[in-house]
């Protein structure tokens, strides 16, 4: 019943996807055929090719995935509503949204609080508006 979900900025196959992987969750998140329910934004956890911390890159190089926001989009594919990327990764803009998910660009690296409470507070502007999109 929320109105919103953020998959915040973490790995994608380590973190994410052994919790999408639990029966019902995918299928719950998702949204309906009729493609109402847009509910579900995530946040990239690469910037410039680069995670910010963990193995993400690597994985994804090791996969065969170059390791990008977009790749991370396109993971989710049509799971979101939203995607939030860092400006350093605005060559992804068109790319984004190609795959039918709304982007919003803007500086996701958050080294104190003063960034995570802005960048959190960003990311609820954004999914607000989108839903005042949807609603007209």
């Amino acid at each position: 019943g929320a109105d919103l979900i953020v998959i915040c900025p973490s790995n994608p196959w380590v973190s994410v996807d052994p919790i999408l992987a639990i029966p019902g969750v995918r299928e719950t998140l998702s949204p309906s055929p009729s493609g109402k329910g847009g509910r579900i934004v995530a946040v990239s956890p690469i910037i410039a090719g680069q995670a910010v911390k963990g193995p993400a890159a690597k994985m994804y190089a090791e996969l065969g995935v170059e390791p990008s926001a977009l790749a991370v989009a396109r993971h989710y594919g049509g799971l979101l509503e939203g995607f939030v990327f860092d400006k350093q990764d605005t060559e992804s803009l068109d790319a984004v949204r190609m795959l039918g998910i709304r982007p919003f660009v803007t500086d996701t690296l958050m080294k104190t609080s003063a960034d995570r409470r802005r960048l959190a507070g960003e990311v609820l502007t954004f999914f607000a508006k989108g839903k005042k999109e949807r609603e007209k």
